[in-house]
C-alpha cells in the first residue's frame, strides 16, 4: 500500500488536464514476479493505486497521461509493464511506456510487440546498479542500444546516469541516431548533496554544462523528477534543486518533461543481502508541495511546456 502525506501542501501544486506524467512505476507481484537477483522488493504499488494519485495531483480528478518505467526489481522482465498499458488502453487512456531489454536476447518482433503496446524507448539505470561507470562499457551499451531501435518510430533512450558522465558522452550522443532522455534532472545534485567545494556554485558541477549543451542540440530530453534523489532538503521540499531547475528552464526550455517518479522507492543505503525479499517501504513525498515549488520557479510558458507541450511532442 502506498501513501503520501499531503495534508499540508498548497492548493497550487496541482496539475492542468492534458499534463503527461513521464515517470512512474507500477509494482504488482499479482501481475507477475520480481527478478531473482533484484537488489530489492518493493511494496506493492498497483496501477489502481498509481491512478488514484494520479487523479489526486489533477486540477480537475483526472488522471495525466501516464508513461510506465521498467523498474529496476523486474530487471528485463517487462510483463506488469506491458499489462499495464494493455490495462489503461482497456480503460480508454492513452499510455506510452520506457522498457528494459537486453540487447543481446530481444529480438526486433519482441521491439514490434512493444511498440504496438504504447512502448516509445529503452531505459539505462547505472545509477540503479552502484557498480561505478565504466565509460568505455556505457558508450558500448549506449551504441548498441540505439542500434537496436533506431528503426522505431518515436523512440528514444533514457538513462540514469551521474551527472559527470556527461563531460564523457556529449560528443557519444550527437552521434547517436536516436534522442535520449535525461532521468532526475540528469543526476546533477542540489546543494545539499554536492561536496563543500560546489555547494554555493552547483552550476558548475561537472557534466551539467554538457548535459545543457546536449538538450540545446535537441539530443537530449532532460526530465525534472526525483527531486529527493538529487537533493536531502527535505524539509523544504527540496528547494536547493531551484538553481539547477531555473537554469535549465532558461537554458532549454523545450527540452523538459516533468515525471513524478510515484511510488518513490528508497535510495538503497540500508539495502543488504539479508533485506532483498523484505518489503521496503516507500517514502513519504510531499508530491503537492514539490509542484508548487516548482511552478514558482518557472514562469507559466515553460510550466506548460514541461508539463504538456514537450511531452506531447516527444511521446506521440
Amino acid at each position: 500500500m502506498v501513501t503520501t502525506d499531503i495534508e499540508d501542501s498548497p492548493d497550487v501544486g496541482l496539475l492542468p488536464r492534458g499534463t503527461f506524467d513521464t515517470h512512474v512505476h507500477v509494482f504488482d507481484p499479482r501481475l507477475g514476479p520480481y527478478a531473482a537477483r533484484r537488489a530489492y522488493t518493493p511494496g506493492d504499488a498497483p496501477l489502481s493505486e498509481l491512478l488514484s494519485f494520479s487523479r489526486s495531483l489533477s486540477a480537475d480528478n483526472e488522471s495525466s497521461t501516464l508513461v510506465p518505467v521498467q523498474p529496476s526489481p523486474y530487471k528485463t522482465d517487462c510483463t506488469v509493464m506491458l499489462k499495464s498499458l494493455r490495462d489503461l488502453a482497456k480503460q480508454g487512456k492513452m499510455a506510452r511506456g520506457i522498457a528494459v531489454i537486453d540487447v543481446n536476447t530481444v529480438t526486433d518482433q519482441m521491439l514490434e510487440e512493444m511498440h504496438g503496446l504504447g512502448v516509445r524507448g529503452i531505459r539505462l539505470n547505472f545509477q540503479a546498479d552502484d557498480k561505478g561507470i565504466h565509460i568505455p562499457s556505457l558508450i558500448a551499451i549506449l551504441n548498441e542500444s540505439a542500434r537496436r531501435i533506431q528503426h522505431l518510430p518515436g523512440w528514444k533512450i533514457q538513462m540514469f546516469v551521474p551527472g559527470w558522465t556527461w563531460d564523457a558522452l556529449h560528443g557519444p550522443i550527437l552521434a547517436l541516431p536516436v534522442p535520449v532522455i535525461a532521468d532526475h534532472l540528469g543526476g546533477m545534485s542540489a546543494s545539499s548533496k554536492l561536496p563543500e567545494a560546489l555547494k554555493s556554485t552547483p552550476l558548475e558541477q561537472p557534466g551539467l554544462k554538457s548535459l545543457v549543451s546536449l538538450a540545446q542540440s535537441c539530443r537530449v530530453v532532460i526530465k525534472v523528477s526525483g527531486l529527493y534523489r538529487m537533493s536531502n532538503d527535505n524539509s523544504t521540499n527540496f528547494a536547493d534543486t531551484r538553481p539547477i531547475i531555473e537554469h535549465f528552464a532558461h537554458e532549454a526550455p523545450n527540452q523538459l518533461i516533468w515525471g513524478s517518479d510515484w511510488p518513490h522507492t528508497g535510495d538503497g543505503h540500508n539495502r543488504t543481502a539479508s533485506t532483498v525479499l523484505v518489503k521496503e517501504p516507500f517514502r513519504l513525498i510531499d508530491d503537492p508541495g514539490i509542484l508548487a515549488n516548482m511552478q514558482d520557479w518557472v514562469d507559466d510558458e515553460v510550466w506548460d511546456k514541461m508539463l504538456r507541450q514537450n511531452p506531447k511532442r516527444l511521446f506521440h
